[in-house]
């Protein structure tokens, strides 16, 4: 708790892991319903399935990736740094 407090422990990557959930299950639901609505002028049923079920996920992913390497290398920064101390 101190560490959390004291900001050591960084809790954005937890967020990141639940937001890139979130926006997938909102993907597939938003896809869902844009094909549940569509009539017979509306989008193509395969540009509304590429796009809501696997390019957003994708995105989003690699998004989320790239976020997560930030702390991934502070993460790694504070092992050298812990290491180097010891000696």
């Amino acid at each position: 708790m101190n560490d959390l407090l004291s900001f050591r422990t960084m809790i954005s990557p937890t967020l990141v892991k639940i937001g890139f959930w979130l926006g997938t299950i909102s993907s597939f639901v938003v896809g869902a319903l844009t094909l549940s609505n569509s009539g017979p002028f509306g989008p193509h049923p395969m540009i509304v399935f590429l796009t809501f079920f696997v390019a957003y996920p994708v995105g989003l992913r690699v998004w989320c990736e790239f976020v997560l390497i930030v702390f991934q290398v502070h993460s790694t920064l504070e092992e050298i740094r812990n290491n180097t101390a010891r000696r």
